[in-house]
C-alpha cells in the first residue's frame, strides 16, 4: 500500500513508479535511453580501440559529451537557481528576475558562443568556453524550472497543508521538494542537448574548442572543408543521433511528469 502524501515513502511508492514506467513507456525517451547508452559504450571502447574513421569519430564523441555534460550541468544549475530565487521573491519580484531569462530565450543563444570563443581569441581555455555555453543553457532551464514551481506551489495539496497549518520547514521538506524533483529534472536536462548544440555549431565554424580538442563539430567542419564524405559521415550521425536521443528523453521527462501531476502526485 503506498505511504501518504507528505511522507518519506512518496520519494519511492506511488508516483514515482509511475512516472519511471511512463518514462520508459514512452517510445522516443525508451529509444532515446537505449542510444545513449550504447553511444556511452561505443565511445568507451572507440576510446580503446582506435584508428579508422569510425574510432577518430567515436574519439571526437567524447570530448563533445564531455564538454556537452560539464557545460550542460552548469547551465542547469544556473537556470534552477534563477527560477528558485525568483519564485521565492515573490510574484511581484519574481516577473523583474525572469523578464531577462524569458528575453533571451527568443534569442539564437548559440550563436553567442562563437562570438565568445572570437573575443577570447585562438588561446581560449575549455573553463571560459564551459562558461559561456552554461550561461547559453541556464535562461530556458530557468523559464521552464519556474512555470513548472509556479504549477506546483497552485496545486491544492500545498494549499491545503498550509491551511492546516504546517510549518514552512515541514511544508517544504515533506511537500514542496518531492514533488519538484521529477519536473526540475526535466527542467535541467535541457541544458544538454543546447550545450551540445552551442558546442557543436561553434566548433564547426572554428571557433568553438580549443586547438587540439577535436569534437564532433571540429571533425565534421574540418571533413567538409577537406571534402571528404568518409570522414564526414561518422561525427555527423553519432551527433544527430545524440542529440535526437537528448530530445527524446528529455520529452519522455516532461510527459512522465504530467502524468504524475494529473494522477494525483499528492495524495
Amino acid at each position: 500500500m503506498h505511504g501518504p502524501a507528505g511522507t518519506d515513502s512518496h520519494w519511492r511508492d506511488g508516483p514515482w513508479q509511475k512516472a519511471g514506467q511512463r518514462l520508459t513507456a514512452h517510445r522516443p525517451a525508451a529509444a532515446g535511453l537505449t542510444l545513449l547508452a550504447a553511444l556511452m559504450l561505443a565511445v568507451a571502447a572507440g576510446l580503446v580501440a582506435g584508428g579508422g574513421p569510425l574510432g577518430a569519430a567515436l574519439a571526437a564523441g567524447h570530448q563533445s559529451l564531455t564538454f556537452a555534460l560539464l557545460a550542460g550541468l552548469g547551465g542547469a544549475v544556473l537556470g534552477l537557481l534563477w527560477a528558485v530565487i525568483a519564485v521565492a521573491l515573490g510574484e511581484r519580484a519574481e516577473r523583474a528576475v525572469m523578464a531577462p531569462a524569458a528575453a533571451l530565450t527568443g534569442l539564437p543563444l548559440a550563436l553567442a558562443l562563437p562570438l565568445a570563443a572570437g573575443l577570447l581569441g585562438p588561446e581560449r581555455g575549455l573553463a571560459p568556453m564551459a562558461v559561456a555555453t552554461a550561461l547559453i543553457a541556464a535562461p530556458a532551464v530557468a523559464v521552464i524550472a519556474r512555470d513548472e514551481l509556479r504549477a506546483l506551489l497552485r496545486r491544492e495539496f500545498l494549499s491545503a497543508a498550509q491551511a492546516a497549518g504546517i510549518a514552512n520547514g515541514r511544508r517544504l521538506r515533506r511537500h514542496i521538494l518531492p514533488n519538484a524533483v521529477l519536473p526540475l529534472a526535466a527542467a535541467a536536462w535541457t541544458a544538454l542537448p543546447r550545450a551540445l548544440m552551442a558546442e557543436s555549431l561553434a566548433s564547426l565554424l572554428g571557433l568553438g574548442l580549443p586547438e587540439g580538442v577535436s569534437g564532433w563539430g571540429t571533425a565534421v567542419g574540418a571533413a567538409a572543408r577537406a571534402g571528404d564524405a568518409v570522414a564526414l559521415a561518422g561525427p555527423a550521425l553519432l551527433l544527430a543521433l545524440t542529440l535526437w536521443a537528448l530530445h527524446g528523453v528529455g520529452d519522455g521527462m516532461r510527459m512522465a511528469f504530467s502524468a504524475t501531476a494529473t494522477t494525483g502526485g499528492s495524495r
